[in-house]
């Protein structure tokens, strides 16, 4: 579990993971999941007040769950047949965005 608070972190994935958290308070987040995946793969991302950006690559089946009571959740990743990740998404007053590399 990594954890954000007032400031900017950004975080790379090796090859082969499996599952990440992340919690943002006042601060912005990256995470690059651009690497292959294990099977299963998960990314849990909470902002209270902040965001969080996940990186996936092109290609990838990307399932965005969770909810936002105040901030939104957005899928800027088209679904493609690669390996699945889910991001569980769950924001307060912040944004969670899931896209393609950049």
């Amino acid at each position: 579990m990594l954890f954000s608070l007032i400031g900017r972190q950004d975080l790379v994935l090796p090859e082969g993971w499996t599952s990440q958290s992340h919690f943002s308070v006042l601060g912005r987040a990256t995470i690059d999941a651009t690497a292959p995946p294990s099977e299963g793969a998960t990314i849990r991302a909470y902002a209270l007040i902040g965001r969080t950006t996940v990186r996936v690559s092109p290609g990838a089946r990307v399932r965005l769950v969770g909810g936002s009571l105040i901030g939104r959740r957005e899928m800027d990743a088209a679904t493609g047949d690669g390996p699945e990740i889910t991001v569980l998404g769950c924001t307060l007053i912040g944004d969670i965005r899931v896209t393609h590399e950049a």
